[in-house]
């Protein structure tokens, strides 16, 4: 049979604990006889009272507070009325504490000592000042957490005051409700897979899975099996066993189909075909497997004039186009600029360690600059504001020297190139730098080869092969 434990404490402790809490230096101890004589004192006494121990070492407790020393007393308090007694005690003007009388009894029922604890009040005012410091601190830190987890998960706060993205966040948060499919539209890197992420987030399938796809960065001949999935043997250099696509793995759940104007006229049918027959078929399978998911269309294109000129179907435009959302350019709502500047700076701040601000100067000329990549270009020229000032507090010098290299945004046919930025290369490096530079923020703001090939009025073949030997590749466009 166990054996009970009781709660005692081991007789080699008791002389240990003993001295610990008769000398806490938080705690002030005063022990008293059963008249209210004082025979102990530690030193946090002393401390707290502002008296010195001859003071009251032989006196009883009646006799110090008829001095005047104190304004009560607790233990003569515990001695009349039999019982523990807890009061507020004063010393002097500057001086309360409180102090606990607990009274001690023998075998006969009679008070043989008075242990009072004192505690001096404004170390409680400290304590619990510190406390809210503390808890404080860490609703800060937990709201910094936050922010950084979005930012790495890729789903960042979406920020605004404006009239415009308060419309278009209303219309989100009536969408999310249903299963209905949204159309969300607007220039690059305005913030479209945020709002997507905001649908997601607040319908009956946010903990299904969300399963999104940039159907501008998946080769031509690699998104059909990836989109669809593909049997056994369907092709060369496949999976033995088959692979399910990524429509199939949205069963249950929300499927984004980013840069939906860039799906080839070929899977334009057959994606119609799922969304009307809710089945798909694997490259080179022969049976439908049935699927239930939420469509998110995402697209910075005109659909219209691709339908006009024959590059997308109109019945799938249709069927994508239940609800939608559109997401003006930073153009349309320029209130918003300063809050995502702020945003931003506390960001990257948390990042990398800093603790910059804008100047006020600083502040105006990147709030009234034009930004056509958004957001997103919004973003990076923060950034490289923060990393390129010398200061903590970043001068209109600085934002100068950011916009070094983009596009001079009074003059389109125009290009600022800070020399200082490449000292003592050759032309040929020069140019090639150059180069680069402008496919790149092409590749930012419209995001496909054809499209940069369009603007430039150069043909594809041309664009591609530079994009190949700059390794510059399309990224995720919101």
């Amino acid at each position: 049979m166990q054996e009970k434990f009781k709660n005692k404490l081991p007789d080699e402790l008791q002389g240990i604990v003993m001295e610990e809490l008769l000398q806490n230096p938080f705690m002030g101890i005063n022990i008293t006889d059963g008249e209210g004589r004082v025979l102990f004192l530690n030193e946090a006494h002393h401390r707290i009272t502002g008296h010195n121990p001859e003071q009251y070492l032989g006196h009883t407790m009646q006799e110090i507070k008829d001095k005047g020393m104190i304004s009560e007393s607790a233990t003569m308090i515990a001695l009349e009325l039999k019982k523990a007694v807890l009061i507020n005690q004063i010393a002097s003007k500057d001086n309360t504490f409180q102090v606990k009388a607990i009274p001690i009894y023998n075998d006969n029922g009679e008070i043989i000592f008075v242990i009072n604890y004192l505690i001096d009040v404004s170390d409680l005012v400290n304590l619990r000042e510190t406390l809210q410091q503390i808890q404080s601190s860490h609703e800060q830190l937990k709201d910094e957490f936050e922010i950084l987890r979005k930012e790495l998960n890729n789903k960042g706060l979406l920020v605004f005051c404006s009239e415009a993205m308060k419309n278009v966040v209303e219309c989100a948060y009536k969408v999310a409700e249903s299963d209905v499919t949204v159309l969300i539209t607007g220039p690059s890197g305005s913030g479209k897979e945020h709002i997507a992420n905001m649908i997601q987030a607040r319908s009956k399938r946010k903990d299904a899975p969300f399963i999104r796809i940039n159907c501008a960065a998946i080769p031509e001949s690699l998104l059909e099996s990836e989109l669809f999935g593909y049997e056994a043997g369907a092709f060369t250099g496949g999976l033995a066993k088959g692979r399910k696509g990524l429509i199939e793995s949205a069963d249950g759940g929300t499927l984004l189909l980013d840069e939906i104007g860039e799906l080839p006229m070929t899977l334009q049918s057959k994606l119609l075909r799922v969304l009307q027959d809710h089945k798909v078929r694997r490259v080179g399978g022969n049976k439908d497997i049935k699927v239930d998911f939420r469509l998110i269309a995402s697209t910075n294109a005109n659909i219209k004039e691709m339908i006009a000129e024959k590059q997308f179907r109109e019945d799938l435009y249709y069927r994508l186009n239940v609800i939608e959302i559109r997401i003006p350019g930073l153009e349309h709502r320029r209130d918003d600029i300063p809050l995502l500047i702020n945003y931003f700076l506390k960001i990257f701040n948390l990042q990398h360690g800093m603790n910059k601000y804008m100047s006020d100067e600083a502040m105006t000329y990147l709030s009234k600059s034009d930004y056509p990549g958004n957001v997103r270009e919004l973003r990076n020229i923060v950034e490289r504001t923060m990393i390129l000032s010398r200061d903590d507090e970043i001068q209109l010098s600085d934002a100068y020297e950011a916009f070094g290299m983009y596009i001079d945004k009074t003059n389109k046919n125009n290009f600022n190139f800070n020399s200082n930025l490449l000292p003592n290369v050759s032309l040929k490096d020069m140019i090639e730098e150059y180069e680069k530079h402008i496919l790149s923020e092409y590749m930012n703001i419209y995001g496909s080869g054809t499209k940069i090939a369009k603007k430039l009025k150069t043909d594809q073949s041309t664009i591609s092969r530079k994009l190949t030997k700059y390794n510059i590749k399309p990224k995720n466009h919101n």
